[in-house]
């Protein structure tokens, strides 16, 4: 009989690799570990080879629509003209997604990343012939006030020890004032003055929704019923 000089056990005649600590018995007696496979690490290869064969299709997808439209453009135009929108928006959503493949168990920087490509992507349409110069006055502040609302919201999630309507209502409060900041930004852009108006009536009709989740959540969280408030 072998024994295992790793761990003492004895090895039945014909058993190389120690069933207790996989150590392998060499022919020479020198001792080899040999890896074990487990269902997990298949599963998590399998999904890393998924997320491979996504990204070279969309890769392969990406520059081939990026080759159609500029040749259309060419032919038609005989010029650059709209399919430069088209080929930074095609290339900004690809870069994204492999993000979003490849980067996906960093919110924080798969957020940063995200918004520096959309970021970038805005610059370089706005540099475009025959673009208005809106990128710093009105792309960069509402896309970063995009990703604070949507940051702001996640966070409330995490840290909410009783998550339910109280997350819808905040995500309201968070969208109203998203609106008013929007508009904000598009009348100084525009007209050069702030003067709210479609804003203000979005933030008014959302308030008494948002109102009654926040009602809602806190009586369910005291296992009130409405029906039984209300004497219904």
């Amino acid at each position: 009989m072998t024994v295992c000089v790793n761990c003492g056990i004895e090895l039945d005649d014909g058993i190389r690799a120690c069933p207790l600590c996989g150590e392998y018995q060499g022919k020479n007696g020198e001792q080899e570990h040999i890896p074990e496979s487990y269902p997990s690490d298949i599963i998590q290869l399998h999904k890393k080879e998924n997320r491979r064969h996504i990204w070279e299709l969309t890769g392969i997808i990406t520059f081939s629509g990026i080759i159609v439209c500029t040749i259309v453009n060419l032919l038609i135009s005989k010029g650059l003209g709209w399919s430069l929108f088209s080929d930074v928006s095609i290339i900004a959503a690809w870069i994204i997604l492999t993000i979003l493949l490849f980067i996906n168990k960093k919110p924080l920087v798969t957020a940063n990343l995200v918004m520096l490509t959309i970021l970038t992507a805005l610059f370089f349409i706005d540099q475009i012939p025959g673009g208005s110069n809106w990128f710093f006055p009105v792309g960069f502040p509402i896309t970063i006030t995009v990703f604070i609302a949507a940051g702001t919201i996640i966070i409330l999630n995490r840290v909410a020890h009783f998550k339910g309507l109280n997350i819808f209502a905040a995500a309201l409060f968070i969208l109203s004032g998203f609106c008013i900041i929007t508009e904000m930004i598009l009348d100084e852009y525009l007209h050069g003055i702030m003067f709210l108006r479609w804003s203000l009536i979005t933030a008014v009709s959302i308030l008494p929704v948002a109102l009654i989740f926040i009602f809602y959540h806190y009586r369910l969280k005291k296992r009130n019923r409405l029906d039984s408030f209300f004497h219904i």
